[in-house]
């Protein structure tokens, strides 16, 4: 089968050759899925970067998620045929990923894709929903919530907005960080309802609306850096921030005395170690606000297997509204 799949070249350093590999056998807990679409993550391009953590771990195959259709499932949870969207776990990071024609995913980690969704769609859903609906969750979420999230240009910004405007949130807000993305996402359909924050021209607290006079209830950061100390400066009176990413930067000089008077309540949250009950319940919640066409994931671009390495760059380097997604990943076995 074709896989990409990142080789090191130097200590910090890797090439992401297109090449063909044995297709993978499942194991326990595992189901074999022929691949095809794969969504394009940030942590892609760190493994496919060459960061310090993955050198030892290369060569593998890329991807963190994907949709495609149920070849084999031992454990018989998954007649053969299914279409499913998936989160690879250690798919991608530590083991071989979901770009590729063929791959195994944790049994845990599927669900079924609904008939008014495309593979190309559904791919783009499982990293950013399970990550934004279970923060919000850990945010203690319920209707009437203050939402806002940094980054609605990108995966998990755009799909904590989404569910919170329709989860039934009293208010929903998005920072982007340049004035010309804020104006492209206010025409965006997607964004009705959602107030846009323009951090290039404003504070945080400055550009939040009537409808957070009190402050934030809950924000879901998967930006960090000195976006982080914004967010914290504009909680509501026993907020919670739920931090899930960093790319925005690693550290920042957090305002305490904020934190404290506003009795605001830090997390840290991580897909990766979410129990599997907690898993299945929220992949329930996210197949039926699909099957609804209550939450509408946004691509912007669609790539073939052969030219993922541009894939990667434009996610990074171009900062694009929505996901990127690779596709024709398979024909027949």
């Amino acid at each position: 089968m074709k896989a990409a799949r990142a080789y090191p070249i130097t200590a910090h350093t890797t090439d992401v050759r297109i090449e063909q590999v044995e297709i993978p056998a499942p194991g326990p807990g595992e189901v074999l899925v022929q691949i095809t679409a794969a969504g394009v993550t940030r942590l892609d391009h760190s493994v496919a970067a060459g960061g310090p953590s993955t050198m030892g771990l290369l060569p593998l195959t890329l991807g963190s998620e994907g949709a495609g259709l149920v070849v084999a499932d031992p454990g018989g949870r998954w007649p053969a045929g299914t279409r499913v969207m998936f989160f690879a776990g250690a798919g991608g990071v530590t083991a071989d990923g979901t770009m590729a024609e063929f791959a195994v995913v944790p049994v845990r980690n599927l669900a079924v894709i609904p008939v008014n969704v495309s593979d190309e769609v559904a791919a783009a859903v499982p990293i950013a929903y399970l990550t934004a609906l279970l923060a919000l969750r850990t945010g203690v979420f319920e209707p009437g919530t203050c939402v806002f999230a940094p980054g609605i240009g990108g995966s998990v910004g755009n799909a904590t907005v989404q569910l919170a405007r329709a989860l039934g949130a009293a208010a929903v807000a998005g920072g982007v960080g340049t004035t010309a993305k804020a104006a492209a996402i206010r025409a965006a359909p997607w964004a009705w309802g959602v107030q846009v924050v323009d951090l290039e021209q404003d504070r945080l607290r400055d550009g939040l609306g009537d409808g957070f006079a009190a402050g934030i209830d809950l924000a879901v950061d998967g930006v960090g850096g000195a976006v982080t100390a914004q967010i914290a400066t504009a909680m509501a009176p026993g907020g919670h921030l739920i931090l899930v990413g960093c790319p925005g930067g690693r550290s920042t000089r957090l305002p305490l005395g904020e934190v404290i008077g506003r009795r605001a309540t830090l997390h840290g949250f991580s897909l990766h170690a979410v129990p599997s009950a907690r898993m299945r319940a929220a992949w329930a919640e996210i197949v039926e606000l699909l099957a609804t066409a209550r939450i509408s994931p946004v691509i912007d671009s669609i790539y073939p297997l052969e030219a993922v390495a541009e894939a990667l760059r434009h996610l990074v380097e171009d900062r694009p509204v929505g996901k990127v997604v690779i596709t024709g990943l398979s024909t027949t076995r």
